[in-house]
């Protein structure tokens, strides 16, 4: 059996007025707005009291797309669209056309009595005659109304269809429907039988989905991506302005506004200057208010109601009423402005009752409010920081970026700290240094310079790293212990990783003593693990396993998921290097697992490579270049210079064994020069034996080999390698072969 096809998407018989073209998108494109059409469906099918819904927002946010989603979800109606203006005759003609019964036709159509009751009649003779109930939709419903002092009421026509629609559906007790599209809410005592859903601009989920189906907005589009963000900011949210702005980076006219082209002199679609564009709308945003705005609209803002909107524009995340009240104390009757904006569309209205000025409003908030900043900063730090059982990234981001305008140096260091400290564990080093100097910036703090120095060893800045590490230590307080202890941990990496490995020692026990004191838990196994890593690399098995195994119980103890995967990946090394192969690949599989489930992506990367040198050992070469790659392209991602380096080497070793000389040569020497720079001694002495070794066997040049053997011995032997021995035997046997 076939399965039935899906019944007709509504969308044709939403017809632009002026164009006669569809104006909302099809079944298959439309995106987003889940919890308002939850919210529209609920009201329609379950509510006892509410026989309608009003979808009401500014000019292109999606009204009609919604409406349209909502007849496709609502098979068991009758579907009528009325388009635009709305009177007794037009209502009944469309009604008529969905009647087979021809004694209903004609009292629908009887003139010698009132419109209420005709419906009514109707109404109650569609359930009993098998007809399903009527589901009528009022699209563009805004020209049915007019202002009237600081609102909209109904037109004389309008009013009294609209009131015998409600009148007969509340009478019959039956299932039939209203859906309302408009521009704004609006006076009419008969509205409290409807529920209001405003739309606001896509953000977050629902804006990704809308560009990617957009051409010149999806991620594999060849549009620059400054241009992209430039556009998604003009567009503010708004899908038909996404549309819009979409044609214009595609270089196509737009058919719902003269092209720009048009304006330019009729200029060819290929020379078109999208960067004039664009910088045009910036300065001017008169073409993109078109879109979406009706001179009608703007003339309802008065100078009080503009000033409540101007100060709004301090916010650019939608924020809950209270924020948006307490930057606008000042002003008089604001409950009563904010109201009349909410209806106006000039304040969008978020699912959770949360506030926001559209951009596109003709507003600019003033510069240099810094009092304006802190008050901004200091009601959403209460209400999502302090107050709020949590709070989202997006929300933080806010509050710190109002902080450092406010100057509000202790809310800035502390929202940042958390913000940096996520940022790292899941590798976004970048992300992590730009916002902790622009922290540094407004205020002294030794978690921001913690912050600042990790991400900048991790993108091989070691000496800057290194400086800011100390400051951090000079600026901890005595006793906040648990941050001191991490300062210091922190700091024996970069000497480990230095080669001053006694040095390393030595802050490790120190940060240990500290970390036990306290009963750190978290910080004394990353410790534990840290003195393994350096056991391990000096050749002390038995200790590095004895240490990598109580830092796992801890981590396990504790639920640390991140410090879990380190130690199993360390673990792992050292079965790789003693010959236990699959002991090794079970523990890198598990790691990987685990860094994967929490956004790991410099561990995973550094697993990833490991894999790769056990399938090169035992002569899966293309698994081995396929895993490299891999783990290459993540330690790019994220900046992990460090790991970078130790991946052109293993790609070196590769090419190595497999004769390609000058291949393994040159990324021996990319690897050789990024160890350098971040100080890395214990890697360059590595490639340096490998690249000596290599140039004396392959290429003859032994004069350039034993320089760079010599330098990676005396290297090995400062740092106490057991590698050193290796070495020097290589250096005696190619002195030999000379002779």
């Amino acid at each position: 059996m076939w399965d039935a096809p899906p019944p007709p998407s509504v969308s044709t018989e939403f017809l632009d007025p002026v164009t006669q073209k569809t104006k909302v998108c099809t079944r298959e494109s439309f995106v987003g707005r889940r919890r308002q059409l939850q919210n529209c469906l609920k009201r329609l099918t379950q509510s006892t009291e509410e026989i309608g819904v009003l979808i009401h927002g500014m000019g292109g946010l999606g009204k009609s797309s919604l409406a349209a989603r909502l007849c496709d979800r609502l098979p068991t109606f009758q579907r009528v669209v009325l388009v635009g203006r709305i009177d007794e005759p037009s209502l009944v003609s469309r009604l008529v056309e969905k009647l087979d019964d021809n004694e209903q036709r004609k009292q629908l159509q009887n003139p010698d009595e009132e419109l209420k009751f005709r419906l009514k009649r109707v109404f109650q003779q569609l359930p009993d005659a098998g007809e399903k109930p009527f589901l009528l939709v009022l699209d563009d419903f805004e020209v049915n109304l007019e202002p009237r002092q600081d609102s909209f009421v109904l037109k004389t026509a309008a009013a009294e269809v609209l009131t015998a629609l409600v009148w007969a559906i509340r009478e019959t007790y039956t299932n039939h429907r209203l859906i309302l599209t408009c521009r704004y809410d609006f006076e009419f005592s008969k509205l409290q039988y409807f529920y209001k859903q405003p739309l606001e601009g896509m953000r977050g989920a629902d804006l990704r989905k809308k560009c990617n189906r957009l051409q010149a907005f999806k991620t594999s589009s060849q549009v620059d991506e400054n241009l992209k963000s430039q556009a998604k900011r003009l567009a503010d949210g708004n899908p038909r302005l996404l549309e819009w702005l979409d044609k214009i980076l595609q270089a196509e006219p737009h058919p719902l506004t003269p092209s720009p082209q048009a304006r330019m002199g009729d200029k060819s679609v290929d020379s078109v200057d999208v960067v004039a564009i664009l910088n045009r709308l910036e300065v001017d945003a008169v073409e993109l208010r078109e879109q979406v705005l009706a001179d009608v609209l703007l003339q309802q803002m008065d100078e009080t109601m503009q000033e409540m909107l101007t100060l709004g524009l301090v916010f650019e995340l939608p924020v809950p009423r209270e924020a948006l009240t307490a930057v606008c104390e000042h002003i008089p009757n604001l409950a009563d402005y904010i109201n009349r904006a909410v209806a106006l569309g000039l304040l969008e209205v978020s699912p959770d009752q949360s506030l926001r000025v559209p951009r596109i409003l003709p507003l600019k908030l003033p510069t240099n409010l810094e009092t304006l900043h802190q008050q901004a900063a200091e009601v959403l730090y209460r209400l999502w920081w302090e107050e709020a059982e949590s709070s989202t990234e997006e929300e933080k981001l806010e509050i710190h970026r109002l902080a450092l305008l406010g100057k509000q140096g202790e809310i800035a260091s502390e929202v940042g700290t958390i913000l940096a400290n996520n940022w790292i564990n899941k590798s976004r080093f970048r992300e992590t240094l730009h916002l902790c100097k622009s922290t540094l910036d407004t205020v002294e703090s030794y978690t921001i310079l913690g912050n600042l120095a990790r991400s900048e060893k991790e993108l091989g800045e070691i000496e800057q790293a290194q400086q800011h590490y100390q400051q951090a230590l000079e600026l901890c307080p005595a006793k906040d212990e648990k941050d001191k202890a991490a300062i210091i941990h922190n700091l024996a990496i970069i000497y480990a990783n230095t080669g001053k490995i006694d040095n390393a020692i030595a802050l490790y026990q120190q940060s240990l003593k500290i970390e036990e004191g306290i009963n750190n838990v978290q910080g004394k196994a990353s410790t534990l693990h840290g003195l393994a890593n350096i056991y391990a690399n000096t050749g002390k098995i038995d200790d590095a396993i004895t240490l990598y195994q109580q830092s796992l119980q801890l981590t396990e103890d504790i639920g640390d998921v991140q410090g879990q995967a380190a130690t199993l990946h360390g673990l792992a090394n050292i079965y790789a290097d003693i010959g236990k192969i699959d002991d090794a690949i079970t523990l890198y599989q598990q790691s990987l697992q685990l860094t994967e489930g929490i956004g790991d992506v410099k561990t995973k990367a550094a697993t990833l490579h490991q894999l790769a040198i056990i399938y090169a050992n035992t002569g899966k070469i293309d698994n081995a270049i396929t895993l490299y790659q891999q783990s290459l392209e993540f330690t790019e991602d994220i900046g992990d210079v460090q790991g970078k380096a130790a991946t052109l080497h293993q790609l070196a070793n590769l090419y190595a064994n497999t004769e390609k000389t000058n291949d393994a040569i040159t990324l021996y020497q990319q690897s050789l020069e990024i160890k350098e720079s971040i100080g890395d001694i214990q890697g360059q002495a590595i490639t340096l034996a490998m690249l000596g070794q290599l140039l004396a066997d392959e290429k003859g040049n032994f004069v350039t080999a034993l320089e760079y053997l010599q330098q990676s011995l005396e290297i090995l032997q400062r740092i106490q390698s057991p590698d050193a021995e290796t070495v020097r035997g290589i250096i005696n046997r190619i002195q030999n072969s000379k002779h």
